[in-house]
């Protein structure tokens, strides 16, 4: 790990995205509070909603967290090399490679048939070590998991492994945004709940149900806890936002160049865009692979000095934007571009800016290339740095 001196944002990045370490500790504070007594299982997958899983783990981990949880086997076993010792668990089916070596560093996963159950119980006889598992019932969503009414067949063949440890059981909603479909939900709520009374009618294990869209809208169907990641990070599916979150993350870069066009040049691949109007372009060095859309162009736009300017185009890692209304004395290179986040008097949601890329915010967030570094601050300072998924800290002089 290189330790080096650096007080503020460095000069040399073109391109960054700045991680808010006090908001996230925020939101996070602020759910558990509305939830309660529900505990919250603090997801950190898809590189922390990509925004660096392994900060955003130890600053959750300094909380208290209840649990960590992940999607990918290799997210969970990256936190624990990285000596992150709060419970954590993967909720991707495992292959029996996996379970091996989740067993071995504590790794909680979901038991979603009785093949996964029956590994478990053979991995945990094998290593002498009780594998930890959280039963997984499908109520509707058509994914992982075994249907309710194989719910008696589970209960018994979990009652003759003696290497298997249930620490809980799950299930996902299927469309937690639409109030329209709030009546599926509650379907699959009560689905789930008859099948925790037949593997569970003591009520000794935790009953988690429900995820970030739903929680503030949904309580009813909180069970004993909830997994939750885009709310945490300050986003859902739809706004208003319905707490008073903060946005964790804002995506910004730098002009690298400005020049005028005239009308009818070409701007990007494939002809798809011409100026209608002599354009002041500005180039800013960051596309496709940093989570651009090609549906940005046309209808998405950033802020350059407080001022909209679209987006005209997007190629693999470039970014092209109209400057030409931005007051004087106008756009120069070196400006700020902020894709989401505050500039001035004016803010953009990383919610937004997915939509008008025809998308989501996750779409964004999650696609954001690891060679893009991410900037971490906490009380005002910049703390530290991830780039290549490379952790950096940094000491600071007085």
């Amino acid at each position: 790990m290189t330790t080096t001196t650096c007080p503020s944002r460095p000069e040399h990045h073109s391109v960054w995205l700045d991680v808010d370490l006090d908001a996230l500790a925020y939101n996070y504070l602020y759910i558990k509070k509305q939830i309660a007594p529900a505990e919250l299982i603090a997801v950190v997958k898809a590189y922390g909603l990509g925004t660096g899983g392994l900060m955003a783990a130890r600053k959750l981990e300094s909380l208290g967290a209840y649990m960590l949880a992940v999607s990918n086997f290799h997210e969970g076993t990256y936190l624990r090399k990285h000596g992150v010792k709060s419970p954590i668990l993967v909720m991707n089916g495992l292959l029996p490679a996996q379970i091996e070596i989740a067993v071995a560093q504590d790794l909680s996963f979901f038991g979603f048939d009785e093949r996964s159950l029956r590994t478990a119980d053979a991995v945990g006889r094998r290593l002498g070590k009780r594998a930890r598992v959280h039963l997984k019932v499908d109520t509707g969503l058509g994914r992982l998991g075994f249907l309710p009414e194989d719910a008696p067949a589970i209960r018994d063949v979990v009652a003759g492994l003696r290497w298997v440890e249930v620490e809980g059981i799950a299930s996902h909603e299927a469309t937690p945004v639409k109030a329209e479909h709030d009546y599926f939900t509650r379907m699959q709520y009560e689905k789930f709940v008859q099948a925790c009374r037949v593997l569970d009618p003591e009520h000794k294990v935790l009953h988690h149900f429900s995820s970030s869209n739903a929680v503030p809208r949904l309580p009813e169907v909180n069970a004993d806890g909830v997994r939750c990641q885009a709310i945490i990070w300050g986003c859902v599916h739809y706004l208003p936002l319905p707490w008073p979150l903060k946005p964790v993350a804002s995506y910004k870069a730098r002009v690298v160049q400005v020049k005028d066009l005239p009308a009818g040049h070409n701007v990007g691949y494939s002809l798809r865009n011409t100026t209608t109007r002599p354009t002041r372009l500005g180039v800013v060095p960051m596309g496709v692979v940093d989570g651009m859309k090609a549906e940005h162009v046309g209808g998405g736009y950033v802020l350059v000095r407080g001022t909209p300017c679209p987006i005209i185009g997007v190629c693999s890692c470039e970014m092209m934007i109209d400057v030409t209304d931005v007051p004087a004395p106008g756009a120069e290179a070196g400006d700020e571009v902020v894709l989401f986040g505050t500039q001035g008097p004016e803010t953009l949601t990383a919610i937004e800016f997915g939509w008008m890329g025809k998308s989501s915010f996750m779409s964004v967030l999650a696609l954001i290339s690891p060679r893009v570094p991410r900037l971490y601050w906490e009380g005002g300072k910049l703390i530290g740095s991830e780039m290549f998924c490379q952790p950096e800290e940094w000491e600071f002089s007085n």
